[in-house]
């Protein structure tokens, strides 16, 4: 396709079209009229090869092709804007701008809520979307433009530099249990900690035994995973409702204890995990982009 025939306004329009899934709100949000952006649309579609939304209800709906289109085009949008913007400083007040993040259960819990505070305290209209962790491909996702920062306990490290890995922090393993717990007081040892039943996380590629289990081999003990979830979301309501112990990061099981009824306790086998950041390298000097890492990374210091 001949470049020189793309009007490059088609993408902000598709953009608005494709975000809002209505056609008045689309050319409300972009300050265009209905008529002229149902015929940008249309050109659109010439160019695309596929009629792109169907009319649903009220609103539209994506094809799959626009479906395939959205995050390049998104990518290209802000790419362009953090081009223009080179030298200056990122306003998340007026920016309207969409940032995606892979951040597990860990980064859900306690990020999201300091960064969704601050946002709403300056009345931001940046917009936030948390991705799923399972079956996500990191590096095509990446690679695509459909994932703007991932947090993970290992660096996404590649050959050819595409990624930029920087550990954010440490943090450490603990235990939770109920408040009201009727054996368990203010600390627990190697032997009662393998004597009780065990709520247990299983990530995404683990497999064999966990760490804390050929630990607890090696002084001839064994737990029971009476429970093994895949999300440390479950964790909170099973323990507090149970006689059971989960061992979880220490900054995640501060967030939960918050607003559950458990206690943290200090774990009979401690083990630290560094927390890695990891974002394209074509965005690392972007305005938008920086400021959010600098924001994330401001927040995990300070928890």
């Amino acid at each position: 396709m001949n470049l020189r025939r793309v009007d490059l306004n088609l993408l902000t329009v598709f953009d608005a079209v494709y975000t809002e899934g209505n056609m008045s709100r689309a050319a409300e949000k972009i300050s265009m009229s209905q008529p002229a952006l149902s015929l940008a649309i249309s050109r659109f579609r010439h160019l695309a090869g596929d009629e792109l939304f169907e009319r649903a209800g009220r609103g539209v709906r994506p094809t799959p092709r626009a479906n395939e289109l959205a995050a390049p085009i998104r990518r290209a949008l802000d790419m362009i804007i953090g081009a223009l913007e080179q030298g200056a400083d990122f306003d998340a007040a007026t920016s309207d701008r969409t940032f995606n993040l892979l951040l597990g259960d860990a980064g859900e819990l306690i990020l999201m809520p300091p960064l969704m505070r601050w946002l709403e305290a300056i009345q931001a209209n940046v917009q936030i979307n948390t991705l799923p962790m399972a079956g996500t491909d990191v590096r095509k996702e990446m690679h695509f433009g459909n994932v703007d920062l991932y947090l993970w306990i290992t660096p996404l490290d590649t050959d050819d530099n595409v990624f930029v890995s920087q550990q954010i922090g440490v943090d450490r393993n603990v235990c939770l249990v109920s408040a009201d717990h009727p054996t368990v007081g203010d600390s627990i040892d190697l032997e009662q900690y393998a004597e009780l039943r065990h709520v247990t996380l299983r990530l995404p590629g683990d497999y064999g035994p966990s760490l804390v289990d050929r630990e607890l081999w090696s002084h001839d003990l064994k737990r029971e995973h009476a429970m093994v979830v895949h999300s440390f979301f479950e964790f909170p309501r099973i323990i507090s409702s149970t006689n059971m112990v989960g061992t979880v990061p220490g900054k995640i099981a501060k967030s939960l204890a918050e607003v559950h009824k458990l206690k943290i306790l200090p774990a009979p086998i401690e083990y630290e995990m560094p927390i890695y950041l990891t974002w394209p390298q074509a965005l690392d000097t972007d305005p938008g982009h920086r400021w959010l890492r600098e924001l994330l990374i401001g927040f995990y210091e300070s928890l």
